[in-house]
């Protein structure tokens, strides 16, 4: 076990894979099924965006209630919500039912995630940020091992035995997962609460807490803004291959491999997140991925062959791997004392905001004006908050 390594992180780590694994394996196997069927890709956007919508309306009160209750009936609730998403499709497979799994699965994953990440930054309380931004990587391996996993795993399975086994196969993950949150993570620490009501800083008169507060300071918008640009080029890159692999003839095994390959690079990222932390600060390892990204959306339109996919898809996921460990230490960083949870649940519902618009927004516009000029506006997107990294990082420096 590595150094300072904090034995709670691998019941964690374990969650959080087979969890995704529902997730990652259902979205995938769940948008190639439609699209077999003859359903039209716009139908595929609202699928992939039902992953997020809930998750995104829910956002704030689930992190309410990790700071109110605690994580762990938070994460126990989740869990059972994705055991439940993941057998839908496999006692009854059509299209609606695959609303209704992503649905569950969404929100369910949304609030174990939000529980498990609040979980490590109170294990991170009083360290340096160095072994903070170690855990939050550590942390995030198993999610990028799912996203590796779960899309590969399926589209062989898809490719082999049909649609219902792959969907069986994912629904027998979340059956570990829900063992591991009931059986194998203990009473999980908890953060110290600063209470609902606090005083106003010019009047003095208590006034009761609103999540606005959380971007008074000018390091909590920087965060956020970054994050929201991540989120987009992320869920743009993920709609767009299904799609855009269906229409050049891929098969599912093709298109599972070139997501496994950008989730390979979200993992080797991560695992290299130990070395980096002691080298650089935060926002110095977000600029230099934040210029790696939109060098990719730039260069992606002229890549038209599988291995040339393959190849920018590796190296958009090292650098887009690297946004969450260090957006989460950031962020965990710059909260104040008693919401870690309430601006978790910001960040969540700046992300799945992203995963409901732009799925939506590909499946209405890429019909008319086609991929390259969707790349080129998130390469645009990133390119915007690149001065907020840079500021950020000259501040660390």
């Amino acid at each position: 076990m590595p150094k300072h390594f904090p034995p709670l992180l691998i019941p964690l780590i374990l969650v959080t894979l087979t969890g995704h694994m529902a997730l990652s394996g259902g979205r995938v196997s769940g948008s190639l099924y439609a699209l077999s069927v003859g359903s039209p890709e716009l139908v595929v956007g609202v699928f992939m965006a039902m992953f997020s919508v809930l998750p995104a309306l829910a956002a704030m009160s689930v992190g309410r209630w990790i700071d109110r209750f605690g994580a762990l009936p938070v994460m126990r609730a989740g869990v059972t919500l994705v055991l439940i998403g993941a057998w839908v499709p496999v006692l009854l497979l059509t299209v609606p039912s695959l609303f209704v799994m992503a649905v569950l699965i969404g929100f369910g994953f949304n609030a174990m995630s939000v529980a498990g990440q609040h979980t490590v930054g109170v294990l991170a309380t009083g360290k340096s940020p160095e072994q903070r931004l170690r855990n939050f990587g550590w942390y995030a391996l198993g999610h990028s091992a799912s996203s590796a996993l779960g899309p590969f795993v399926s589209g062989l399975l898809i490719d082999h035995v049909g649609f219902r086994p792959a969907f069986a196969c994912m629904a027998s993950f979340a059956c570990v997962a829900c063992w591991l949150v009931f059986k194998r993570l203990g009473q999980l620490p908890r953060a110290a609460r600063s209470g609902d009501v606090e005083a106003d800083p010019i009047t003095g008169v208590t006034r009761q807490k609103v999540w606005h507060d959380l971007l008074a300071a000018s390091e909590m918008r920087r965060i956020y803004y970054v994050s929201m640009a991540l989120a987009c080029s992320w869920d743009l890159f993920i709609v767009m291959l299904p799609v855009l692999g269906t229409r050049l003839g891929f098969s599912a095994s093709i298109i599972g491999s070139v997501f496994s390959l950008f989730a390979l690079g979200t993992f080797v990222s991560r695992a290299v997140m130990p070395w980096l932390s002691g080298r650089f600060r935060e926002w110095q390892i977000m600029r230099a991925a934040m210029v790696v990204i939109a060098l990719v959306f730039v260069g992606l339109p002229w890549a038209n062959v599988a291995g040339a996919f393959m190849v920018l898809g590796f190296l958009f996921g090292c650098s887009v791997g690297l946004s969450q460990p260090n957006m989460l230490s950031l962020l965990h960083a710059a909260t104040p004392q008693g919401r870690g949870g309430e601006a978790l649940g910001l960040r969540a519902l700046v992300g799945n905001g992203s995963s409901v618009l732009v799925p939506i927004t590909f499946g209405l516009v890429v019909g008319p004006v086609g991929v390259a000029p969707l790349l080129w506006a998130g390469a645009a997107l990133i390119g915007s908050a690149l001065p907020s990294a840079h500021r950020g990082a000259r501040r660390q420096h």
